[in-house]
């Protein structure tokens, strides 16, 4: 992937939380960004051919993905809940939790032995979704469950 489609940038999370080296992942193509322990999510996968994202993942099994995408579909907030969970319920999972606003929507649940996690921002006109998904297995809630809020809480497009 040509550089000016993906700048990662090293950065120190200055909360109590997390006083770990941080990374600052952002994907030019899109504007999407969020940041994360880089202790934890220490392995980052190839990026895609067509630079809309990437995923990161931890030696527990536990993976992190940051994208952006246009929104061909033209979903709100709501039709994408409702399309997200019909896909986990069609693949054996459960939706736990859901809620949005008006350029928000947040989806999690169980699926196997493994809770996951969305959330998705909508840029100003609707045009882009940028949205994360941390997934990782039930037996470390322990230690994502506390994550989980902080990193989504990161996610940021332009």
């Amino acid at each position: 992937m040509p550089a000016r489609f993906l700048a990662v940038v090293l950065v120190v999370l200055g909360t109590a939380a997390a006083q770990a080296d941080s990374l600052t992942y952002v994907n030019d193509r899109f504007g999407t960004t969020l940041t994360f322990p880089v202790d934890i999510f220490d392995r980052i996968d190839p990026p895609p051919a067509n630079g809309d994202g990437r995923r990161f993942r931890s030696e527990d099994g536990a993976e992190l993905a940051a994208y952006g995408q246009f929104n061909t579909l033209d979903q709100t907030p709501d039709t994408l809940i409702q399309w997200e969970t019909g896909i986990v319920k069609e693949n054996g999972g459960s939706v736990t939790y859901s809620a949005s606003g008006k350029d928000w929507a947040v989806i999690s649940g169980k699926q196997g032995g493994d809770t996951f996690y969305r959330r998705h921002e909508f840029s100003g006109d609707g045009s882009v979704i940028h949205s994360m998904e941390m997934r990782y297995p039930a037996l470390a809630s322990s230690i994502y469950d506390n994550l989980v809020g902080q990193i989504a809480g990161s996610l940021e497009g332009s």
